[in-house]
């Protein structure tokens, strides 16, 4: 099925492609299920911490929670906030102004 463009995702989390998903009017529960890039995630971070300033990691998780994939289990969504705010912390995005077990997140000053 693979092979075919019939099915996209990884084993045991299969879901029909968007070949099948166009033909099977099943469209938007294509794009729910499938995975967003993280640019857009980091996107939707950045203006949060850009309009408000600063996010505690309960904040960034009811900002993403609903945003990732239908497919995502509880534990899959936050390893996946995890491994983000670890990408965008490694990037020099954001910095954790807050201590080690309760982070305060906040855009990374340039001037520094």
């Amino acid at each position: 099925l693979r092979k075919a463009n019939l099915i996209e995702g990884r084993k045991p989390n299969f879901h029909v492609s968007a070949v099948v998903a166009g033909v099977t009017a099943g469209k938007a529960d294509y794009i729910l299920t499938r995975a967003q890039d993280d640019d857009y995630y980091i996107k939707l971070v950045t203006d949060y911490l850009g309009k408000f300033a600063t996010a505690t990691r309960g904040e960034i998780d009811v900002l993403l929670w609903g945003k990732l994939s239908d497919s995502f289990d509880d534990e899959q969504r936050r390893n996946k906030i995890s491994n983000l705010i670890t990408r965008m912390r490694r990037m020099g995005r954001i910095i954790n102004s807050g201590s080690k077990k309760l982070p305060l997140w906040k855009l990374q000053n340039k001037k520094e």
